[in-house]
């Protein structure tokens, strides 16, 4: 069903009625025609020629977020088409698309919209159009089979007589006459067919359970009510096996943890408090994801060990009340140690949406990350825990809060603003000049030996709501699950690494550079100069900040955008300006880190 009321053509996607997205992405969804659509999608609805807008990798992203949202391919499509591009598609350019693409129960619907006549379809092939009247069809058929009896009679066969019989006959020709596919045997003995009559069930005071613990010539019951454990199956190979790692998981135990069978060292530590029955008795289902910790964290002498007891302990066995903070991939909590003051613990995600082998990566990342990369802009790492149910990061909690709800907020002012940009700057400077040493990870050469090339960290997950805030508004970047190392120039990743609202345009394809920490930066410097979210409402509508800036800045003059709350920001154009340079479409025009920095200095200096 569509809305009574007709749509204009020039009508933009994003303005649709919710009801009749829905109903298109639910035709697109049969046999995920939707793939057909994809490639006809122009980069450009105004250039000459055509340029692909998503390829596959854009395609797999799209169907994994549509997965984990639990929507529809086209849904997602839709929204993100529809909401990018100074250009952007409207009702008649998804109708076209949809032509050339040959979705023309697609096209109808379009058509129903507009109130306009369905366009033309094949004459003939699946797409031809086909009557939906029952008593044509009937006369049509009844047409073909008086047509094809006088072209019988008039050929002068012999056996006419016979070919009419057989058509005046086809549909009441007995069932029990030998059919022309399937002739039965003629041998089957009474033996061979066999005794339902003991399933049935005597109910006339009878025991119904009786008659289904009974021999039958079909099924034999075992003897035994209750099944052995012998007998029962083995889940456990059904738990995912990477054949070519040599570090396997093997069953749960809380107070030995193996390390990487190629180090000579082993860890004990103290039996955690989390007893057996708080994992439902059976301890030894759970997957041992620690024999994956990477040896680098266990030898690592900055690090502190902490006993999982004692974080349960400090947080009320992680009570949702001390709970602040949620991602992907953990949860953060907060608790006061004796020695160590307020912590905040991540406490690492284990569901079915996320392998243990992933959640491990993202772990061993993370504190190896943090532990190397010590800046007075960087979240302060004390240890982690691996003792008990889950792995835990245990981080100095920074007391003010996270930037994304400063700015919700309207708590901050000029001075407090630039300084969390030159802050956040200088951290992200530190992190793009530290090199990564060769132990960090098992990266190799397409040769098999180890990479002498340099390589240098990146952020990757650049937000505001990453960036953490003292009670004196210093900035600290944390949640570096996501930091990667950078080799050279780039390289490629089969995930998405991020958030979309901050992710470069050559992100969603794969390519991940420092360039894409450049990327997010610039969106964290538009929300800071005009208070809004990274993806924008108003009125019913959806919008990529960088987008809204763009269309609302008139002579690319922030003033008339910049947050109502903030007065007299006099550097607030040179702010956008900067902001402008980092948010370039192609990598290689956004400035590095160190040119960033520059720039923020000479505003700061004038």
């Amino acid at each position: 069903m569509v809305n009574s009321s007709k749509m204009q053509r020039n009508m933009e996607l994003r303005k649709l009625p919710a009801a009749s997205l829905y109903n298109l992405a639910t035709i697109l969804e049969i046999n995920k025609d939707w793939q057909k659509v994809v490639p006809l999608i122009p980069k450009d609805l105004t250039a000459d020629h055509f340029e692909r807008k998503y390829n596959y990798e854009h395609m797999r992203l799209m169907e994994k977020h549509a997965e984990e949202t639990n929507t529809k391919f086209a849904e997602v499509l839709f929204d993100e088409w529809g909401t990018s591009g100074r250009v952007r598609p409207t009702l008649e350019t998804l109708m076209m698309i949809l032509y050339k693409a040959e979705i023309f129960r697609a096209v109808d619907e379009i058509s129903l919209m507009l109130g306009e006549a369905p366009l033309p379809r094949p004459s003939d092939g699946p797409a031809a159009p086909i009557t939906t009247n029952i008593s044509a069809l009937l006369s049509e058929q009844s047409g073909e089979q008086t047509a094809n009896t006088t072209a019988s009679v008039d050929s002068g066969n012999p056996q006419n007589s016979n070919h009419d019989q057989a058509i005046c006959n086809h549909t009441t020709r007995q069932l029990k006459e030998p059919s022309d596919l399937i002739k039965f045997s003629e041998t089957i003995l009474s033996e061979d067919i066999p005794n339902l009559s003991v399933l049935q069930t005597e109910f006339e005071g009878g025991d119904r359970s009786t008659a289904l613990v009974e021999e039958s010539d079909l099924i034999k019951f075992s003897s035994s009510k209750v099944m052995s454990s012998a007998e029962l199956p083995d889940f456990s190979a059904l738990i995912p096996k990477d054949e070519g790692d040599s570090k396997t998981m093997s069953s749960f135990t809380a107070t030995t943890i193996s390390t990487d069978p190629d180090s000579s060292q082993a860890m004990s530590s103290p039996q955690s408090s989390y007893s057996q029955n708080s994992v439902g008795g059976n301890v030894s289902s759970v997957p041992n994801i620690y024999s994956v910790i990477d040896n680098a964290i266990l030898t690592d002498k900055n690090l502190v060990h902490f006993d999982y007891s004692e974080l349960e302990n400090i947080t009320k066995n992680f009570s949702e009340s001390l709970k602040i903070g949620s991602g992907g991939f953990g949860e953060v909590f907060v608790g006061r140690h004796r020695v160590h003051g307020l912590l905040a613990i991540k406490k690492v995600r284990m569901h079915f949406q996320i392998s243990c082998e992933v959640a491990m990566k993202v772990f061993n990342t993370e504190v190896k990350s943090l532990s190397l990369l010590r800046h007075k802009n960087i979240v302060p790492i004390f240890g982690y825990s691996i003792d008990g149910i889950t792995p835990c990061i245990v981080c100095e909690y920074i007391d003010g809060g996270s930037l994304l709800e400063k700015i919700e907020k309207k708590q901050l002012n000029v001075n407090e603003r630039m300084n969390i940009i030159k802050g956040t700057a200088e951290g992200l400077k530190y992190i793009h000049h530290s090199e990564r040493p060769p132990q960090f990870d098992d990266s190799v050469t397409q040769s098999g030996s180890a990479s002498t090339r340099k390589s240098y960290f990146l952020h990757g997950d650049v937000k505001s709501a990453n960036i953490l805030l003292t009670k004196d508004c210093v900035p600290k970047l944390c949640d570096f699950g996501l930091a990667k190392q950078l080799e050279t120039t780039f390289i490629t990743t089969k995930s998405m690494m991020g958030t979309s609202a901050y992710m470069a345009p050559e992100g969603f394809s794969g390519t991940v550079t420092q360039k894409n920490d450049i990327f997010s930066f610039g969106i964290v410097l538009l929300e800071l100069l005009t208070g809004l979210k990274p993806i924008v409402v108003e009125n019913g509508e959806s919008n990529n900040i960088k987008s809204y800036v763009e269309e609302n800045c008139e002579d690319n003059d922030i003033t008339r955008l910049v947050d109502k709350t903030v007065s007299n920001w006099t550097k607030a154009q040179d702010i956008f300006i900067v902001a402008q340079r980092c948010l370039q479409h192609f990598k290689n025009q956004r400035p590095t880190i160190d040119e960033v920095c520059n720039m923020i200095d000479e505003i700061c200096a004038d």
